[in-house]
């Protein structure tokens, strides 16, 4: 079996082996330095090192799905997320009364997009929906004009906000760590390995077991969304997130894929809304672009109403709506310069999600371009 195969799963039990030992006091090693001037607001800092930390973690990670889809075992799966619980079309509803200060990209006007948004689950395998694990919201609006970021795409007409659930921050500060959790998964013995790491990281520790989770979902339209990472928003710095405020009850769910079942059968019965915040920074050093960890404290930048999401009552042929899922690229560099990622995390995904889609769409044989109208599910 392929060292990186259980990578998700090893890391949960080796942060709850390192929380479980008692090592609340321990603290983090390899703290960078503080640095020698305050950092502007929105500011991003480049590690002269970094380019050598995202090519790395890209073909460990290219690597990883190379073994866990041998030729001959397509269609290969998303690295992260690889299970969808459903894709649905809905309206990306900007409201009419925002502030000027929030007036930037997609907020520039009240104004309704089309949209598919596709839940999913996390880890790098896919698991029975019993199975406590983080989850994603990735939402990917339509006829946004615009020169985007990414070069091979400027005239695309889409914006994506990719959100995940249960911790409103990323599970490590920085590139270095980050690089050294993929090192710690391919040793010989990475259990021990990562173990380590856990044990000299307890905040990244508690928050792979917050981001985990200690009971799965009832529902993938009951749970709070968050972006983890930074983006522009226009001159600003800001965080997203998204949380629901109208959905039909349901009873709970059992199965393998129940999140699945839940989900259709809510859809099937009304409209059901989420809520599009935005959390603009307002102190640089206690809310930090370039270290992921650090949760913006929301007394101090509360979250403001932008948009609504209304995912209308509708029927899904899910069979159709999975195989154009799985044609979908959900990227955070799919996006108006206004809403451009920042940070450490956001660069270095620029280049490991561009050059996972690329492998995932050439080995299963899809065209990979973005959509220009709403596909049709049903």
């Amino acid at each position: 079996m392929h060292p990186l195969r259980n990578a998700a799963n090893l890391a949960v039990a080796c942060a709850m082996l390192a929380l479980s030992a008692g090592l609340s006091h321990a603290t983090d090693t390899e703290a960078q330095p503080p640095p020698q001037s305050p950092p502007a607001f929105g500011e991003e800092t480049i590690d002269p090192g970094e380019a050598a930390f995202i090519d790395f973690i890209e073909k460990v990670t290219i690597e990883r799905l190379k073994g866990q889809f041998p030729p001959g075992s397509e269609p290969v799966l998303r690295d992260a997320h690889p299970k969808t619980h459903v894709l649905v079309r809905a309206e990306f509803i900007v409201l009419d009364n925002l502030p000027e200060t929030l007036r930037y990209g997609v907020f520039k006007e009240a104004r309704t997009f089309d949209a598919l948004i596709r839940f999913s689950a996390g880890g790098i395998e896919v698991q029975d929906d019993s199975v406590p694990q983080a989850n994603g919201m990735a939402i990917k609006l339509f006829g946004v004009e615009g020169e985007k970021l990414l070069e091979n795409e400027r005239d695309a007409e889409t914006q994506d906000f990719v959100m995940i659930n249960n911790f409103p921050s990323f599970f490590v500060r920085n590139l270095v760590d980050y690089q050294a959790v993929h090192e710690a998964l391919g040793m010989e013995d990475p259990t021990a390995g990562t173990a380590e790491f856990f044990r000299n990281h307890p905040e990244e520790a508690r928050a792979v077991m917050t981001m985990r989770g200690s009971e799965p979902l009832s529902s993938p339209f009951q749970a709070r969304y968050w972006s983890q990472t930074p983006f522009k928003l226009g001159p600003h710095a800001t965080k997203f997130s998204a949380n629901p405020i109208s959905v039909p009850p349901v009873a709970p769910g059992s199965g393998p894929d129940f999140l699945r079942d839940v989900a259709l059968e809510q859809i099937s019965e009304g409209d059901i809304y989420f809520e599009f915040l935005v959390q603009v920074q307002t102190d640089p050093v206690a809310m930090p672009v370039e270290d992921s960890l650090v949760v913006w404290d929301e007394e101090k930048a509360p979250f403001e109403r932008v948009a609504l999401v209304r995912i209308p009552k509708q029927d899904i042929d899910i069979e159709k709506s999975r195989e154009i899922a799985e044609s979908l690229t959900f990227n955070p560099w799919h996006s108006l310069p206004d809403h451009r990622p920042i940070g450490a995390i956001n660069r270095a995904r620029k280049a490991i999600y561009e050059a996972l889609s690329e492998f995932r769409h050439e080995r299963n044989g899809i065209v990979r371009e973005e959509p220009r109208e709403l596909p049709i599910l049903n």
